[in-house]
């Protein structure tokens, strides 16, 4: 995650190391991944790659990936990553609203909730009006988002819930983080705040993330209006038919 600006809700990729402690150790994506990039048989481009936790496996399975994001935190941090893993991963600094390559791609795909990072209408119609030029003949956009559970939407605004607690990689104990919730109707926006507190010293850092929700038929509606057909739609990374109770929609699309 993490191509839009820093500044509009997506501070917390302000540091890779600590992204990678808050996230360890998320893997439930990886086999999914891995799969369709095997199925694509041929490049891969992977959209808000972060700190290449995706792409660095791919790349060492094999797979000819390479990787954008806009957070230059992120880019560093998954360069060092790639160093060490002693692979050579292209990693590009761009925007996923607006890029374009020499280069074309038999599959794009975009994880981790990312997508949810563009909230406006044109954001939306950048991204898949850039995916469809990076496209190859035959090729395929993938990407999930969560499945929005309304009673998740309608939290107290005012409650602080821990959502992390792990190894201060810069040292020093603990961090603990809390997170305050609040959805905006109107934009159809999860706004939250994360608190990094260090055990070590007592300071908090404050963080803002923005996550647009998008409801089921709006997305398939969305996909359609920006001249994708949505292929097959999971509920999760075990290729479970979406139902009511999925926890995510995980949709393969083409373009039409």
């Amino acid at each position: 995650m993490g191509m839009s600006r820093l500044s509009d809700g997506s501070e917390v990729y302000w540091d890779g190391a600590q992204y990678d402690a808050f996230n360890a150790p998320y893997e439930d994506d990886y086999g999914f991944y891995l799969s369709e990039c095997r199925r694509a048989r041929g490049p891969v481009l992977e959209l808000a790659c972060g700190t290449g936790r995706l792409s660095i496996p791919l790349k060492k399975a094999g797979v000819d990936v390479t990787g954008l994001d806009f957070s230059g935190p992120m880019l560093a941090r998954a360069g060092e990553k790639a160093r060490e893993a002693g692979v050579e991963l292209p990693l590009v600094r761009g925007d996923a609203r607006r890029f374009s390559f020499r280069r074309r791609f038999k599959l794009v795909f975009m994880a981790f909730n990312s997508l949810q990072h563009l909230g406006r209408r044109e954001d939306l119609e950048g991204l898949f009006r850039s995916v469809r030029g990076a496209l190859a003949p035959g090729g395929r956009f993938v990407f999930d988002v969560f499945n929005p559970d309304p009673r998740y939407l309608s939290r107290d605004p005012e409650e602080l819930l821990p959502v992390a607690y792990y190894d201060d990689p810069a040292g020093g104990g603990k961090m603990l983080v809390n997170e305050s919730y609040s959805y905006d109707k109107r934009a159809q926006v999860s706004r939250i705040t994360w608190y990094y507190r260090r055990e070590k010293d007592g300071r908090t850092l404050k963080k803002a993330l923005n996550l647009r929700c998008f409801f089921p038929e709006e997305l398939l509606a969305l996909v359609r209006c920006n001249g994708f057909g949505t292929l097959r739609r999971y509920g999760d990374f075990r290729r479970r038919p979406f139902g009511p109770d999925s926890p995510r929609q995980v949709l393969v699309c083409s373009p039409l």
